[in-house]
């Protein structure tokens, strides 16, 4: 019997060293160690897009948009008139800081364990040349975060996306145009930027 309470001690000693009972940190929801395929074709860069945001891939959505160093163009986002008066100072001086920053908070607000989702409801091919493309889309967002001042988690709309291939490479597909419509009061793509800009 005091063999077993020695055993017994020894054994709970031995749990308590190696920390089996205390709490881990939470899982990081931002992963950026997802790769997306190369954007060889305008149509890699609309596959990538969908699936940077629902995999909430930080590092992945960054890599779709033009930048002065590779792609030789300045990104440009250009919001629904409603969002724009609305969000004036935010947009004002929209770029890819901002575009990775906002993206990059929404997906802190969302978290890991809940899915985002990005649903083309229409779409239309409206120009491919071999040095740009035109894509017209119908979005449906849903976007489950944990903000109390914004009531909407659904976000609808419509976006033109202007491509072309990076002035290096030539072979590289990225989007440097970015024009979006409110279909919906108050619930476009636009809106979703204006909120998560901070």
């Amino acid at each position: 019997m005091r063999y077993r309470s020695v055993h017994i001690a020894i054994l709970c000693s031995l749990l308590l060293s190696c920390n089996l009972f205390d709490t881990r940190d939470p899982d990081n929801p931002v992963t950026d160690n997802q790769t997306l395929p190369t954007a060889y074709l305008p149509k890699d860069v609309i596959d990538n897009f969908q699936k940077a945001f629902e995999d909430k891939n930080i590092k992945g959505y960054e890599s779709l948009f033009a930048d002065t160093t590779t792609h030789g163009r300045v990104f440009l986002f250009e919001p629904n008139q409603s969002a724009a008066s609305r969000y004036a100072a935010v947009f004002s001086s929209w770029d890819n800081v901002a575009e990775s920053k906002y993206f990059l908070n929404i997906v802190n607000a969302v978290g890991s364990a809940s899915p985002m989702t990005f649903h083309i409801t229409a779409s239309n091919w409206n120009q491919i040349h071999p040095d740009s493309a035109q894509y017209t889309l119908d979005y449906d967002l849903s976007v489950p975060h944990n903000r109390n001042d914004l009531k909407t988690q659904k976000f609808v709309g419509r976006s033109e996306i202007y491509m072309s291939p990076d002035k290096k490479t030539h072979t590289i597909w990225r989007i440097y145009r970015w024009v979006d419509f409110e279909t919906k009061k108050d619930s476009s793509w636009s809106e979703l930027k204006g909120q998560f800009a901070k």
